[in-house]
């Protein structure tokens, strides 16, 4: 009647046995993402409301959350879905609006809905959370509190996106072929809550992953960096070569270990969009070619000559195209060029997805943008 085609998403395959909310949150990120991405569609409106933004606030106190979760969901937001959502931007025009009020307006709208029978259920967490929030407010406790904590922390937040995102611009030089020069001087004059944040982000967009080092692997990283030593983690290798210092993928992480099994090559189909190690584009129009890491031996590279510019511990991992049957290399990503094949780097948009950067700026989410990064770094 709206003139809106309505399309059921379903999650299929084997399903977890624990964590089956968070992992079905993940499942429906992926689906939604894929399914906007098909309608030519960047941006996704979800329907939280004050209430759940109330509940998600309750909840990471409750599980001791420092200031940034506790500012709870934002009203723009990259997709959570990588590289399904990389394009893909949360929209929630209702966290403003209280449950009770969308409900109202249903109802005097004549329109029905459909209640989710979870919601009944306090096994999970949110909604014993949403009972005992419904049974303060009863007593007089004013919910409300609990999203204006995280709108005046979400404040906070932005500005100190916008700073993380000024340090990345200075003390980070993503490369082509896959790595990133990191200017460690930078990293140590600035405030530590802005370089873990830069930091965090170079290794997701150096590494492809999914989601983010835990804490601990990112504060080890860093004092590795401050220190001038290499280090291992969140997919990533850092290295001193040439006296800077270099983040790399890490060649474990990428090609497999003793306890892991080795990936294989990716075939690549002809007119189609290849992803490689959530981290490249891939597009050709060829056949019997595949995709991989260049490997140690450089096996079937005939011109090594645009090696040397390349810190060694890079090499190996670097992203090649070859031909399925002589193993002769076509092209390396950043280093050697194919007129058959095009490859896009995606460090670039997963760093400013993890910082957030291009977020909307509403009255009640100012961001200061007249800062220097001399100022940054005072």
């Amino acid at each position: 009647r709206l003139g809106a085609t309505a399309r059921i998403l379903r999650w299929s395959g084997v399903k977890p046995v624990s964590g089956i909310q968070a992992a079905a949150r993940n499942a429906r990120h992926e689906l939604l993402a894929d399914a906007a991405t098909s309608a030519g569609a960047n941006k996704l409106l979800l329907a939280h409301t004050m209430d759940d933004q109330n509940e998600t606030v309750w909840m990471r106190l409750q599980a001791g959350g420092g200031w940034r979760s506790c500012a709870g969901m934002l009203i723009d937001a990259p997709s959570p879905s990588w590289p399904v959502g990389r394009q893909i931007r949360l929209l929630r025009p209702l966290l403003s609006t209280r449950r009770t009020i969308l409900r109202q307006f249903l109802r005097e709208s004549a329109e029905g809905w459909i209640e989710d029978p979870s919601n009944e259920d306090q096994r999970y967490t949110r909604i014993a959370v949403r009972k005992h929030l419904t049974d303060l407010e009863a007593t007089g406790f004013v919910v409300g509190r609990l999203s204006e904590l995280a709108n005046q922390l979400q404040a906070t937040r932005f500005s100190e996106s916008m700073l993380a995102g000024r340090l990345a611009d200075c003390a980070v030089q993503l490369q082509a072929w896959g790595g990133a020069r990191i200017d460690g001087a930078l990293i140590e004059q600035a405030p530590s809550a802005i370089t873990t944040q830069v930091l965090s982000a170079t290794m997701l967009a150096v590494s492809g992953r999914r989601a983010p080092a835990p804490k601990a692997v990112v504060a080890e990283m860093l004092q590795a960096l401050c220190d001038g030593r290499s280090q291992c983690g969140g997919g990533t290798r850092l290295v001193t070569w040439r006296g800077e210092n270099w983040m790399v993928r890490d060649l474990g992480a990428l090609t497999g270990r003793v306890d892991q099994p080795t990936p294989g090559d990716l075939e690549l189909q002809p007119g189609r969009l290849d992803i490689w190690d959530n981290r490249y584009e891939i597009e050709t129009q060829m056949s019997d070619i595949c995709a991989g890491p260049l490997g140690s031996r450089y096996e079937g590279l005939e011109d090594r000559s645009i090696l040397p510019k390349i810190p060694g511990a890079a090499r190996p991992g670097l992203l090649a195209v070859r031909r399925g049957g002589s193993r002769e290399v076509l092209a390396v990503a950043g280093c050697l060029e194919h007129s058959g094949v095009n490859f896009r780097s995606l460090a670039r948009e997963r760093l400013s997805s993890r910082l957030n950067i291009g977020a909307v700026v509403t009255d009640d989410n100012p961001v200061e943008t007249d800062v220097s990064a001399n100022e940054l770094l005072v």
